[in-house]
């Protein structure tokens, strides 16, 4: 594969071939000099399907293209658009008949993975249009020219997703976007943040809550033409990460729509959110795990090169035992993902527990891995010209996008510990061969407060880690000879996890934390006086 020209450094020279035999021997306690290349076995993966051409295609095509320069642009390679529309990335999982390749999502997953691997700004494009906004729009036969929407969406008509306001995020009760239903149209009033693709898209699917006497349900989800009239991007913003996609505040000001374009119809249009939401994640996680590979392969091939005294620093035991837990987490999302997509294909939507699961493993070890890869590196990893620093910055948000970390731990916490949600946990472990499991964590969180935040979260992990046990114990969901060692990876973080499990918080140690922090606020107000301060916190207040 090639590497782009300006970051052929001496000790780069490795990129074109992976030390992932040299890592996965450490784990069987022997080495052989077969060398695969950087997707081998992603290509072996889809092998089977109908995508390994389009797969290996897509990869050529990809490392033509500078990415580096566009992430300094704040702007994608003017090509990439065009290369994923020839490719027919725009739609991945669509129907034929619509123009889309109809994909299964395990083979969509890949080339979603193997994006970004090069670009993490790239796949999110991909994940927004095809699993948040266009599966909203196809399950909507209703509106006109559905086909000419769907068709135009799959050649490169780029579909947004607006439901993120300020002082709500994606939280659907603290939204105040209002849609009036009139009869024959609907007029929207409201402001949407962070939204991806905002200003390059054709079509916005947008959220709101219905009022008016033909409102139906609570919310109500509208295709809207970009260029309606009233609807206008007053702000890019400018983030940390994933700066070669475009993310726009939308201002709907009193935007009518006919009613034909209600996309949720007679339903409630949360609904269809929260479909899409849960596919989301699972996009997420995808897209966790291809930068988590590109990450490892980059610091292996660097480790393979440096030297520490005698030694090249891969063959440093320390060094090798990091690289071996690296991998073995990429082992488990991959694992994760494989379950998760045969999940949707025998249920016909995600389940949403191991969605969730899945995208809090991925999004939390990407961000571990990229963080480990980027110390490895030294100073390397800290300068902007290697690829792990734009993972790293990269791989942040994906423990926010489609919800933080902490509110979908919360969520299957609640889920695990509330007799209304119970049976669904148990239903989903029983189906991965895992019952014991969940009864073991029911027995070990009884007696613990069901509304008390630390052990909702401490349940929600409970409950990630212990759906990853189940599926590596499955052993249906991974090939790898390193499952068992994958297993054994999960089995040593639950024993980590249950040696700061959170014991009955008193009164006094609730009241005493409060306390500190108070104590700090007040003595910042007095020792820390500094404009930028004063800017920073403005800045921030608009979105609160």
């Amino acid at each position: 594969m090639c590497t782009r020209a300006s970051h052929r450094d001496d000790w780069h020279q490795g990129w074109a071939q992976s030390l992932w035999p040299y890592i996965v021997q450490t784990i069987r306690g022997a080495m052989n000099s077969q060398i695969y290349s950087l997707f081998g076995e992603a290509q072996e993966r889809t092998a089977a399907g109908r995508a390994p051409t389009l797969y290996s295609s897509l990869i050529d095509d990809l490392g033509q293209l500078n990415f580096a320069d566009a992430d300094d642009r704040r702007a994608f390679p003017p090509t990439l658009h065009s290369t994923l529309a020839r490719h027919g990335l725009f739609g991945l999982t669509t129907p034929a008949e619509h123009g889309g390749l109809a994909l299964p999502l395990q083979e969509a997953i890949d080339l979603i993975s193997a994006t970004a691997s090069f670009d993490v700004s790239a796949a999110s494009t991909l994940v927004i249009h095809n699993f948040l906004a266009l599966p909203c729009i196809e399950a909507a036969p209703h509106i006109p020219e559905q086909r000419h929407v769907m068709r135009g969406a799959t050649r490169g008509d780029l579909c947004a997703f607006a439901l993120t306001e300020p002082g709500a995020g994606s939280d659907p009760r603290h939204i105040q976007a209002s849609a009036f239903m009139h009869e024959d149209r609907v007029r929207i009033s409201g402001r949407k943040i962070w939204i991806g693709l905002a200003d390059w898209a054709r079509w916005i699917v947008c959220f709101a809550r219905a009022s008016g006497p033909y409102a139906k349900g609570r919310f109500v989800c509208v295709l809207v033409d970009r260029q309606a009239p009233g609807l206008k991007v007053t702000h890019e913003h400018r983030t940390l990460g994933l700066r070669g996609i475009i993310q726009n505040t939308l201002e709907f000001q009193d935007v009518e729509v006919p009613s034909a374009y209600v996309l949720s119809r007679d339903q409630d249009g949360w609904g269809a959110a929260a479909s899409s939401m849960n596919r989301g994640r699972i996009g997420v996680a995808a897209m966790g795990l291809g930068a988590l590979e590109r990450a490892i392969q980059v610091a292996a091939s660097y480790a393979s090169h440096r030297r520490l005294g005698k030694l090249r620093m891969i063959e440093n035991s320390y060094v090798e035992q990091l690289f071996e837990r690296m991998v073995l987490r990429r082992e488990v999302v991959k694992a994760m993902l494989g379950a998760s997509c045969r999940l949707i294909s025998a249920q016909g939507a995600p389940n949403v527990h191991l969605a969730s699961a899945t995208k809090v493993l991925s999004s939390e070890w990407c961000g571990l891995v990229a963080d480990q890869c980027v110390q490895l590196l030294g100073g390397r990893g800290y300068d902007e010209r290697t690829p792990v620093a734009k993972i790293y910055r990269d791989a942040r948000i994906l423990r926010i996008f489609e919800g933080p970390t902490e509110t979908l731990l919360s969520h299957l916490g609640r889920c695990l510990l509330s007799r209304a949600t119970r049976d669904e946990i148990a239903d989903l472990f029983l189906s991965l061969g895992a019952a014991p499991v969940h009864a073991a964590a029911i027995e070990e969180l009884s007696g613990l407060n069901e509304t008390d935040g630390a052990v909702l979260i401490y349940a929600g992990w409970l409950t990630t880690l212990g759906l990853a046990q189940a599926v590596m114990s499955a052993g249906c969901f991974s090939a790898s000879d390193c499952a068992a060692a994958a297993a054994d990876l999960i089995s040593s973080e639950l024993a980590t996890l249950r040696s700061r499990a959170p014991a009955r918080p008193s009164f006094e140690r609730r009241i005493n934390a409060s306390r500190i922090l108070n104590t700090f606020l007040q003595d910042a107000a007095s020792s820390i006086r500094s404009p930028v301060l004063t800017d920073d916190y403005l800045k921030l207040a608009q979105y609160v």
